[in-house]
């Protein structure tokens, strides 16, 4: 019988069994050899028998991979050798493979239905595609034509893929600019004199907005009051939102110390563009009473007149208050978790009230925006002011008109 020879150059591979049956032959220029392996000789070479019964040998390195067939890869290649290349044979093969979980297979098969069969919307909707007038479409086509990009893993509108570009670039710009500050952050804990005025000088020379977002990283965490306060001194002449961001929380801080929330409000009426007022207008609505007094105290520095409305719906507040009897040592009241994760107290049971608060100073931010009107906290005659006020205003520029 005739003996064909195949000789390609390829990766050595090596086997542990001295013969091994095996149905795919994988070659390095891309080709395969389907059959069973008849024999190998001590240099590695194989002699295989092919399914139309021709033999072939091919030498070791000439073998890319060699992949084993079950009963299900065998059947197929007899039935899809046998097939008739027509729309029904080819889907009735591709429901056979998706019935053997042979998924590739079984779309090769439905996409030759559709090619030759264009009428055929159960092949081409078996394979993903959908109909769009008179056209079918593979849905990444689809999305092209809404204008998607596919980006991260989904399809998203071009403006959203922009957006995540410009905040990647950000990122690492920040990181950038955070190892940067805490190299000079470090120098100035250094024993060197020359080294810590180096640290300062170069921080206090920053004038890259850019560098805000790693400013407040680097304060988060600074111990000492001195560097705190020339970095805030450096962020406030930074102009970038997440500084002035920083700016507003600092202001409605309780826990901030008085003169930096102080410093922070007089570097915010200094800003280069007007300030919203809207943060410190949600902060009148908190639960925190002393935080709605610190958004009375801002509004009065921002001096902006659209504040006057907020101001007054903030001149008394409600808040809630647990209270309840003693029970605990020394008269303190003693508090415990109850199974359903409800509140119980020792002694007489706690209980939730709501009490009013008069807002000094939302009170003395009205005044000085109203120009000293005095109605103290009575809500009403505020209001009756504020809309009289506004009705005049309205005539006024109608008469200018």
């Amino acid at each position: 019988m005739r003996r064909r020879f195949i000789a390609l150059g390829l990766i050595a591979c090596s086997f542990a069994a001295p013969t091994l049956r095996a149905d795919r032959f994988e070659l390095k220029d891309g080709g395969e050899v389907s059959g069973e392996a008849l024999e190998r000789n001590e240099a590695g070479n194989y002699l295989i028998r092919t399914s139309d019964g021709a033999e072939i040998s091919l030498t070791r390195q000439s073998i890319q991979r060699i992949v084993q067939q079950g009963d299900a890869d065998a059947e197929y290649q007899k039935r899809s050798r046998a097939i008739q290349d027509t729309p029904a044979a080819h889907r009735e093969l591709a429901e056979w493979c998706r019935s053997k979980k042979m998924l590739a297979d079984a779309d090769h098969h439905l996409a030759r239905a559709a090619e030759l069969d264009p009428n055929d919307e159960a092949s081409r909707r078996s394979l993903g595609f959908q109909r769009v007038g008179n056209r079918w479409l593979t849905a990444d086509q689809l999305m092209t034509e809404r204008g998607m990009v596919f980006f991260d893993g989904k399809y998203r509108t071009k403006q959203d893929v922009a957006l995540r570009e410009r905040n990647k670039g950000q990122d690492t710009v920040n990181v950038d600019w955070f190892l940067t500050l805490r190299k000079w952050r470090g120098f100035m804990d250094n024993r060197r004199e020359d080294r810590v005025r180096e640290g300062e000088a170069q921080i206090m020379a920053i004038s890259d907005p850019q560098a805000a977002p790693a400013i407040i990283r680097i304060m988060k965490d600074e111990p000492e009051d001195a560097v705190f306060e020339m970095l805030l001194r450096v962020l406030a002449q930074l102009d970038h939102p997440a500084a002035l961001q920083q700016l507003v929380a600092y202001t409605l801080d309780p826990e901030t110390d008085p003169e930096i929330r102080a410093q922070c409000r007089d570097y915010i009426a200094r800003w280069p563009r007007p300030v919203p007022i809207v943060p410190y207008v949600d902060a009148l609505k908190s639960q925190d009473n002393a935080v709605v007094n610190l958004a009375g105290v801002a509004l009065g520095h921002l001096n902006d007149p659209a504040a006057l409305s907020p101001l007054i719906d903030a001149l008394v507040t409600t808040h809630k208050e647990i209270v309840g009897g003693s029970g605990g040592p020394e008269g303190g009241q003693k508090f415990n978790v109850g199974p359903g994760g409800g509140l119980s107290m020792g002694g007489d049971a706690p209980k939730v009230v709501k009490t009013d608060y008069n807002n000094e100073r939302v009170l003395q931010a009205l005044l000085k925006l109203s120009g000293n009107q005095k109605f103290e906290y009575d809500e009403p005659a505020w209001r009756a002011w504020y809309v009289d006020m506004q009705m005049r205003q309205h005539v006024n520029a109608r008469r200018d008109q």
